[in-house]
């Protein structure tokens, strides 16, 4: 046994010091306490870590083929619903009439205290996994197509868009300007004050905060037309098993005033909502190391914290001994007997 314990000893890389060429002080302690402690500490949050897991970001490119989704959209016009043509064309110049799935709800056009009015949307933040996982809600509009109290002054507008997945444009514009329509909105009844309660790509998440929810803007130009420029980032979250799959996007947005010729408009005064898909698509998971490369991990920081506190605790004793001398530093050391000289002091004391 005595031989393979010397065998194995041959084999550290750390040799210890035999406890007769050491000596004990009051700072030695105190370090050994901290470093104790910081170990401790750094082992108690490496194992909270590991538990936890943490969240990896990942752009890969979107090869997945999609032929459509849909756009969701809760908003208010201080217009009537019967003043207002809503229509989407995309990048093929095919339309789509999304008054046929859209519903329009006449009402009292109101601005919420807590919305974002007349101001640019530059404060979004991307939402973290914690909070998409606690607002993953996935709801449907339940009527599709209604036309409610149109006389009201100002129009609801709510639902969800079907829109194939290319570049496109869905706009908000008053009969006969811009389409011929047999009706047409005189000039000095537009408004194009809006606020908008959701405005998202994709299934229909109503609690995960997008660029445009609770923001609007109010006006009183008539001639004016608001462009809101999104690009779309397809956006999968995933949690022990849970998915929930969908987009974000980031937004740019101008407004413009038309001037009035021979009694006419220069532009199509509305609301215009432009998009387009980004080719790539963040995905956002959360991972845990695996067991052997925690534990490895683990053993390297340990290792290292404890080379580090020596050499730290070398350096302020020589920092010690510079500024106040060497007597100061071996008074608080321990006082060992043994070694040459206490030998033949002690053999002396014998002859004599």
């Amino acid at each position: 046994m005595d031989s393979f314990a010397k065998k194995v000893r041959t084999f550290d890389a750390f040799p210890k010091v035999d406890s007769q060429h050491t000596v004990r002080s009051q700072r030695g302690g105190f370090s050994t306490l901290m470093t104790a402690f910081c170990g401790l500490l750094i082992v108690w949050v490496e194992i909270g870590g590991f538990l936890g897991g943490y969240v990896d970001h990942q752009f890969i490119v979107d090869n997945e083929i999609k032929s459509s989704l849909v756009i969701n959209v809760d908003m208010l016009v201080a217009m009537p619903c019967e003043f207002l043509h809503t229509n989407v064309e995309d990048i093929t110049k095919d339309r789509y009439l999304a008054g046929e799935t859209l519903n329009f709800q006449g009402t009292n056009f109101i601005t919420p205290p807590t919305f974002n009015i007349n101001n640019i949307n530059d404060k979004h933040d991307t939402p973290d996994l914690d909070e998409i996982m606690q607002d993953s809600l996935r709801a449907e509009f339940s009527v599709s197509g209604a036309r409610i109290n149109e006389g009201a002054p100002a129009c609801h507008i709510f639902g969800s868009i079907p829109v194939s997945h290319v570049k496109g444009d869905f706009h908000i514009t008053a009969k006969g300007l811009g389409y011929s329509d047999r009706s047409h909105v005189p000039l000095e009844a537009l408004n194009f004050s809006h606020v908008i309660q959701e405005f998202s790509f994709g299934d229909f998440y109503p609690f995960i905060n997008n660029p445009l929810d609770a923001s609007g803007k109010l006006t009183e130009e008539p001639l004016i037309s608001y462009s809101y420029f999104a690009k779309v980032v397809p956006t999968l979250y995933q949690r022990l098993g849970l998915v929930v799959d969908t987009n974000q996007y980031s937004l740019t947005e101008n407004n413009h005033v038309f001037k009035l010729e021979h009694k006419r408009p220069t532009g199509i005064p509305g609301i215009f909502f432009k998009y387009d898909f980004e080719p790539i698509k963040l995905i956002i998971i959360e991972r845990r190391l695996p067991f052997i490369q925690f534990v490895a991990r683990l053993a390297t920081i340990v290792g290292g914290l404890l080379i580090l506190g020596g050499y730290l605790f070398r350096m302020y004793e020589k920092i010690l001994v510079v500024l106040l001398g060497k007597k100061y530093v071996d008074k608080d050391r321990e006082k060992k007997s043994g070694g040459i000289l206490d030998n033949d002091v002690k053999q002396k004391i014998n002859s004599d």
